[in-house]
């Protein structure tokens, strides 16, 4: 008789471990053909947190210096500064969107499946929003009842700024914060805003984005490939003249995202790319360079810097009037150090390593629970789990706010960070507590949100197309961020 190891919360945490995860090259894994996807969302996850840190305590790495007369600090330099000044991540999560969920129904439809494409097309239209609302939901509830308790409060006497902005202020009676629990359910899927977890504002955005890669799918479903690729050229470059907020990081990416999986699938530009090895390294590595620089451009005081004020000047005769320059850069920057790894074999081996497809697993999980973590546990790290010694609003003998020269209330004394060894230990600890808490997450509520997604499934789909609806469910675990294929 085999024995059966107990399915303990401890062994789910050590299964999900790196060095846990098994083979990513055994036959069968739905990840074989796109694993340095998986390794590009582990990467783009990471710099999430890496900006959230940076914009919290250290936003001075936003601009290209700390001061217009002063040098620029090492982290400042152009490409190191990259991981620190945001950006970056969200739009990759949304070249992945367009990237994977048109991945099955382009291979099917080139295979000559033309009803299996649409099917595939349905089907994942249907789940994209259970998928995404489900999880993102739990993590809702999970701040909402952190909130109740008092877990913000440290945030919000804090001398950070940007974890004072960011973490919730109680209303004042528990009827008012439930009702309010509900408003701010709808507003994520309406207009992008929550009180409790402002960074998932991106996932309306990145839902919006799959429905469009969905109805561009079945537009150019019967379109021949050459015909496609100038639909994909034109729909890029409507979205960049196009100055609505956010095209760029979000339908732009989606596109170039579909644009890269149809090219995958065709053999005279895989073989054009293994026939010139040392024009595709040359290509790669100019484009890999170029794009990070184009990334570099600082989303504060570019004037303070002469490379960043050229580009600035330069974004007037390239960009529409009146756009955010940052996300615009880093759009065509992006698009760059992703071409230079799509025709890389050795960087997509690279992305393929076990660590980061783990990293990638984790993704979406890092995504829905750090920022409750950081507003959290790191805030009680750095500043005490109490929120004492406060002094308050300053008051007159009369309760009335003291007033500065200015007529303007006074700011309280906010709680002051603690010693540089604390922060040097508190900020790998949470990092690594992070980790853990999404291992958690990947192992327990992605599973149940695709039961519940399954069910739903089952309770609505027709009875010819429930058997087949459970297939995908039970394969690909809700584990990634929301560009995973449905």
């Amino acid at each position: 008789m085999d024995y059966i190891r107990p399915n303990y919360v401890y062994t789910r945490v050590l299964d999900n471990l790196p060095w846990k995860s098994g083979d990513p090259n055994v036959k069968g894994d739905p990840r074989k053909s796109v694993k340095w996807i998986d390794g590009l969302r582990g990467i783009a996850s990471f710099l999430v947190v890496m900006t959230h840190l940076a914009r919290g305590w250290d936003y001075d790495l936003f601009a290209p210096r700390d001061d217009e007369g002063k040098a620029p600090r090492i982290l400042q330099w152009p490409i190191l500064r990259i991981p620190w000044q945001g950006r970056l991540g969200v739009t990759i999560f949304a070249f992945l969107t367009g990237y994977v969920c048109a991945l099955k129904p382009i291979k099917q439809s080139r295979n000559g499946d033309i009803l299996g494409s649409f099917t595939s097309v349905a089907k994942s239209a249907f789940r994209r929003p259970p998928r995404l609302i489900f999880p993102a939901t739990i993590a809702l509830i999970i701040s909402w009842v952190m909130a109740q308790f008092g877990a913000f409060i440290v945030a919000n006497r804090s001398d950070c700024w940007w974890c004072r902005y960011a973490a919730p202020d109680l209303a004042d009676t528990f009827w008012e914060e439930f009702l309010r629990l509900f408003e701010n359910f709808l507003g994520v899927w309406t207009t992008g805003y929550m009180a409790y977890d402002d960074h998932q504002w991106a996932l309306l955005p990145l839902l919006k984005a799959s429905m469009l890669v969905y109805v561009m799918l079945c537009i150019t479903m019967f379109v021949k490939f050459r015909w496609r690729l100038a639909i994909y050229a034109a729909m890029i470059l409507y979205f960049h003249q196009d100055g609505a907020k956010q095209v760029e990081t979000f339908q732009m990416q989606a596109i170039y995202g579909m644009f890269l999986s149809d090219l995958s699938y065709e053999a005279s530009f895989k073989q054009f790319i293994d026939d010139h090895k040392w024009g595709r390294r040359i290509f790669s590595a100019t484009f890999a360079i170029t794009g990070l620089l184009i990334c570099s451009y600082p989303g504060e005081h570019p004037e303070w810097a002469t490379w960043s004020d050229l580009m600035h000047k330069a974004a007037h005769y390239i960009f529409p009037p009146d756009v955010n320059i940052g996300r615009r850069y880093s759009a065509i920057g992006v698009d760059l150090i992703i071409a230079a790894i799509y025709i890389s074999p050795s960087t997509k081996e690279f992305l393929s390593s076990r660590l980061l497809l783990w990293l990638g697993k984790q993704s979406f999980a890092v995504y829905l629970v750090h920022g409750t973590l950081l507003r959290t546990v790191l805030c009680w790290m750095l500043y005490g789990i109490s929120g004492q010694p406060w002094e308050g609003q300053p008051v007159d003998g009369n309760g009335n706010p003291l007033l500065d020269e200015n007529g303007e209330p006074l700011h309280p004394k906010w709680i002051p960070i603690r010693g540089p060894w604390v922060v040097g230990i508190s900020i790998p600890a949470w990092i690594a507590l992070v980790y853990v808490c999404a291992s958690m997450w990947t192992a327990y509520v992605d599973p149940f949100c695709a039961k519940l997604t399954q069910k739903l499934e089952k309770l609505m789909f027709q009875e010819d197309e429930k058997s087949e609806a459970a297939l995908p469910l039970n394969n690909m675990p809700m584990n990634t961020m929301p560009m995973t294929s449905a």
